[in-house]
């Protein structure tokens, strides 16, 4: 079957036919103001509407768009039907309409019955205090195009306001009616063209007039689009000779940014046996030419489009011809020739293509591609391969991967190509595809990529965290004091790479037969902490994110960046501007590309393995707040066309990237809180966040769709007032300006529509980035903090499609803007904006909220919202479901002799399965050590810790000796202590830590998500031996992982050394 393709869904093209399809669309000089596609296009309500929506269907006739895939529908309030009820737009710039003075739109209205069908639309034009205004009779259940004429209007050249009335002019009884509008535009030319008169259309060969009419005598007889076209009358000739008209341009077109022609043609069929016939179509620059034959049916519209962005020539277009002849009628005809609605678009905005590209799947050899094409004869086609940043352009000529002839059956061949997946050390995975008519080279289908890779190197079930609450997690250790099931972790690409001669440790990895080096450091600070929380089953999140020298932190991290040896500056997308603190991938061309894959590849192949070796991320989130790039992912000045193209292309690359490593990952799209609203007017750096996910979505689907997702940052309104319930921006509608927590659900509920499903199923979730600001951190405003988070925790639980809450900040960050986020404030004595200082009252209720002590940690924050029970103002509320985490038990570790005699560990010959964790650096098995009393508590070896930072900044991070520095040891097969239920275990340290009063040992034993913790005081320089008894532990059966942390109350960045011996039960 033929696919019709929406206006977001076109951004390569090439010659298309339509027939007998009267499909509307932007032309040249068109100035949009209310097509509907992605929203409300920013029209308002005004006198007795009650909403305005952005939809696709309607209950009257006839039920769908004028143009496009949607339309804008009002609904207005139960008055009088013969009362005006209003919509209005501000132009905030007032528009010059000097050049594009004829405005054309499209009307339609629920119809009442048959003593009342007549129905008036008032079009009312304001430049300041000066009107202009018209009003139109129109029928009901039917789409009435309108025409003005603004060319006389003195005041065009400064239109501050318009405004659209609907009415019924009989029926006077109360009449709570819906109004449709759609198409509305302001022109360089009349609507449809040929409209006033043949727009200096001239007479070429073989025609004797040309005229602009309102009927013909062929059929259908009546313009394609308004309410003339121009018909050409030619001589007595051959019908197999051409008959021609031209338009000269005085001053050439350049057709750079609007590349695509489309129009209607038609012609006087002859008689049975001679109903073929063909237009051309002659773009000229001087004399240099670009022609376009294509087959017509007589008696009928047939809508032709043209792509002209691969002529080198369009950016000086001088004339355009357009010719008609019968391709078998030899004999004299005199015949008319109608044409009609002839444009250049910035993209077409609908094409028809001639077949289907099934998904394209990937074994482990092959690449399979099947589809069909709709001919009634025998047809040749080829394949084509082209890189994820090239256009296919029909006059390049390509070698292609496999072309054959297929037969025709019943009006449709059927085609398979199959390609090897390896074009040497080539990954073809990644390559788009696609399938074109040999003859006429062109496109079957869109260019699709593989979706359907068949061999990944894993494929297990995706980890479900016990708990939604998460955290952007700064000190590992306290991410699991607090009980987090999420975790997100930037991972910064500008410190990946390093140059094959750099000095540093480095880890090589090779891709497509090219060898990459990695930065080791950098990669055991995440391994560290990526495999610390996913061991403690929280599920990680990273933020792919790259920054410029500029943003990128300086100190270290600048030294870091240029120690690339400008592999960042092939990362940087070339577009960026410099101003955004991050910057856009460089997926544009082949050595951008490259490096962007091998990052993917090596993130996807160290932290997807089933073994979970380095530790394991499933979620990966492709950039930061996209819809307001200009900020947050900086490709320069873009259209959002532009700008979804690019992205969409590098979503793609990391989505394939991953999943031929793990089936199950997941991939996602970075929003902010802006919705149908944006953060400027400035629509080539910002767009609305639905613009882009709308966009995106028809993209994505246009080339093969993926199972990508939503990363959404719902902050309050004002990111400095946390009181979110209050919010006034975020309401109920689709078209809302923002969402955050108060209206979730629109997100949810928009992302169930059947367009956005993916194989059925609803696109996930996560809240990867919000915060509420805590003031002047006072005590009072610590706890409106602590509300807004509760309030706004409730709100993500029960709200369908929601996986994750993960809250920014874990401390107060000094460098953003005067915010205070965090769950601790920062410690300003410190040379770094991040120092963890003290817990603020939030830390509580996040730790307990998704425990049995819930709604105790949280009751006082309804005195605060205002409410006497949560389920005033969280739809769904059920506090059955809120205890999803059983906090660790609390154990008694007491200080007493120890005999171990199961499951010891005496370091005798090694580390007996132990492994640092945490913030340990290394370890080992050793006969003395330095601090007293210098000897094993018995036997002839210890277990001996180094903990402490070598760089100062990272000791700051983690909040110096305070850090936990942790040893750890799993049981893969768990033990069981029944019958021996003391843990029992010997620690020694060094003292002497500055300002450091108390040393802390502190000791986890896991079953499972079932924890029992006990805390214990250590006194330096001499073994201290504690016990903690598990009898009364109800897990102590199934133990399998042990953890012990070492730490003081000091937070100076303090290097030293703690051991251990003669551990077990």
């Amino acid at each position: 079957m033929k696919k019709l393709i929406s206006l977001f869904m076109v951004f390569t093209l090439v010659v298309s036919i339509f027939t007998n399809m009267a499909v509307k669309g932007q032309t040249y000089s068109d100035l949009l103001i209310g097509i509907f596609e992605t929203g409300t296009d920013n029209w308002q309500l005004g006198g007795n509407v009650t909403g305005l929506s952005c939809v696709t269907s309607t209950l009257n006739a006839p039920g769908v768009a004028f143009e496009g895939s949607s339309l804008g529908e009002i609904t207005s309030s139960g008055i009088a039907g013969t009362t005006w009820r209003s919509i209005y737009k501000n132009f905030t710039t007032p528009l010059d309409l000097t050049s594009t003075p004829y405005f054309s739109g499209a009307f339609n209205t629920y119809g009442i019955n048959a003593s009342n069908t007549n129905f008036e639309v008032k079009l009312t034009f304001y430049s300041n205090a000066q009107t202009y205004s018209t009003t139109k009779s129109i029928t009901g259940d039917k789409w009435n195009e309108i025409a003005i004429d603004l060319s006389g209007w003195a005041y065009k050249n400064n239109v501050t306001k318009m405004e659209v009335a609907f009415r019924s002019t009989t029926y006077a009884a109360a009449w709570g009616a819906k109004h449709q509008l759609d198409g509305m535009k302001f022109s360089e030319l009349p609507q449809g063209a040929f409209e006033t008169g043949t727009d200096n259309w001239q007479w070429g060969a073989n025609v004797t007039a040309l005229l602009s009419v309102a009927t013909s005598l062929n059929q259908p007889g009546t313009a394609f689009k308004g309410n003339n076209m121009g018909e050409i009358s030619s001589s007595g000739v051959a019908g197999t000779t051409w008959r021609s008209v031209y338009k000269n341009f005085a001053t050439p077109l350049n057709l750079t940014t609007t590349p695509y022609f489309s129009g209607a043609f038609n012609t006087y069929g002859i008689n049975a046996s001679n109903t073929s016939f063909e237009v051309k179509l002659t773009f000229y620059s001087n004399s240099q030419t670009y022609t376009v034959t294509k087959n017509i049916s007589g008696n009928l519209w047939n809508k032709v489009s043209v792509d002209l962005s691969g002529w080198a020539y369009k950016n000086n277009v001088t004339k355009m011809e357009v010719a008609f002849r019968s391709t078998t009628y030899t004999p004299l005809w005199e015949a008319k020739h109608q044409m009609d609605d002839l444009k250049f678009s910035e993209t077409n905005p609908f094409i028809i293509y001639n077949g289907v590209v099934n998904v394209i799947s990937a074994g482990a050899q092959n690449i399979n591609i099947s589809g069909s094409y709709n001919t009634t004869s025998t047809v040749q086609l080829s394949l084509i391969e082209l890189k994820p940043y090239d256009t296919y352009n029909p006059l390049v000529t390509y070698t292609p991967l496999n072309t054959q002839s297929f037969t025709s059956s019943n009006g449709v061949a059927n085609f398979s190509f199959v390609a090897p997946r390896m074009n040497g050390n080539v990954d073809r995975v990644y390559s788009k595809f696609a399938v074109i008519n040999n003859a006429t080279k062109e496109l079957v289908d869109s260019v699709k990529y593989v979706t359907d890779i068949q061999n990944p190197a894993n494929n297990y079930a995706f980890p479900q965290a016990t708990t939604i609450k998460g955290l952007q997690v700064q000190t590992i250790d306290d991410a699991q004091k607090l009980g987090i099931g999420h975790a997100a972790l930037n991972v910064a690409f500008d410190q990946m790479f390093v140059s094959s001669g750099s000095t540093n440790e480095k880890i090589a990895y090779t891709m497509d037969g090219e060898t990459y080096y990695f930065r080791k450091a950098f990669f055991d600070n995440l391994d560290r902490d990526t495999k610390t929380l996913s061991d403690n089953n929280v599920t990680v999140t990273y933020i792919l994110i790259m920054y410029d020298l500029v943003h990128c932190g300086g100190g270290s991290n600048a030294e870091r960046w240029n120690e690339s040896a400008g592999i960042n500056n092939i990362l940087l997308h070339p577009n960026y501007s410099g101003y955004g603190t991050v910057a856009a991938f460089n997926t544009t061309n082949e050595v951008g590309t490259k490096y962007f894959k091998a990052a993917m590849e090596f993130l996807g192949s160290r932290y997807t393995r089933s073994d979970e070796l380095y530790g394991r991320a499933v979620n990966y989130i492709v950039g930061n707040e996209v819809n307001s790039q200009y900020y947050w992912y900086d490709m320069g000045d873009k259209n959002i066309n532009q700008f979804t193209d690019d992205y969409a292309r590098t979503l793609r690359i990391a989505n394939t990237a991953i999943k031929k490593y793990y089936s199950n990952a997941r991939v996602y799209i970075s929003m902010d809180h802006f919705w149908n609203g944006a953060i400027s007017s400035d629509n080539l750096k910002v767009y609305k966040g639905k613009d882009v996910m709308d966009g995106l979505n028809a993209k994505i689907k246009l080339e093969g769709d993926i199972s990508w997702n939503v990363a959404y940052h719902p902050y309050p309104e004002d990111l400095f007032d946390p009181t979110v319930w209050q919010d006034t921006t975020a309401t109920t509608s689709f078209d809302t300006v923002r969402i955050n927590f108060k209206n979730l659900n629109v997100l949810s509920d928009y992302m169930k529509q059947t367009d956005y499903l993916y194989n059925g199923q609803m696109r996930r979730i996560i809240l990867s980035e919000q915060g509420f600001h805590s003031l002047s951190n006072s005590s009072a405003d610590q706890q409106i903090q602590a509300a807004a988070y509760a309030y706004s925790y409730y709100k993500a639980k029960f709200t369908d499609g929601v996986d994750s809450f993960i809250l920014h900040r874990h401390v107060d960050h000094g460098l953003e803007g005067g915010l205070n986020l965090g769950l601790w404030t920062r410690d300003t004595t410190k040379p770094v904006p991040y120092a963890p200082g003290n817990q603020k009252y939030i830390y509580n209720i996040f730790q307990n909220i998704d425990t049995n002590s819930s709604l105790s940690v949280t009751n006082f924050a309804k005195s605060i919202i205002g409410i006497t029970n949560w389920a005033d103002v969280i739809p769904g509320f059920d506090s059955t479901k809120l205890a999803e985490r059983v906090p660790p038990v609390i154990g008694n570790l007491v200080s007493q002799a120890i005999a171990p005699t199961t499951n010891v560990s005496s370091f005798e010959t090694g580390t007996d399965g132990w492994v640092i964790s945490e913030y340990a650096k290394s370890m080992a098995s050793v006969t003395s050590y330095a601090n007293s009393p210098g000897t094993p508590y018995s036997g002839s070896k210890v277990l001996e810790v180094n903990f402490g930072e070598s760089i100062i900044e990272n000791a700051y991070l983690v909040g110096g000796a305070r850090a936990e520095s942790g040893v750890t040891k799993e049981f893969s097969v768990p033990i069981n202590v029944t019958s021996t239920p003391k843990f029992e275990f010997a620690i020694n340290s060094y003292g002497g830590c500055p300002s450091a009063t108390v040393y802390n040992v502190t000791v986890r034993i896991y079953s499972g998500n079932n924890i029992i913790e006990g805390k214990a005081l250590v006194n330096p320089d001499t073994w201290n031996t504690y016990s903690m008894d598990l009898s009364s532990w109800g897990y102590k059966g199934a133990i399998d992982k042990i953890k012990i942390w070492y730490s003081t109350n000091s937070t100076y960045n303090w290097m030293a050394k703690y051991q251990l011996d003669s551990i077990g039960f």
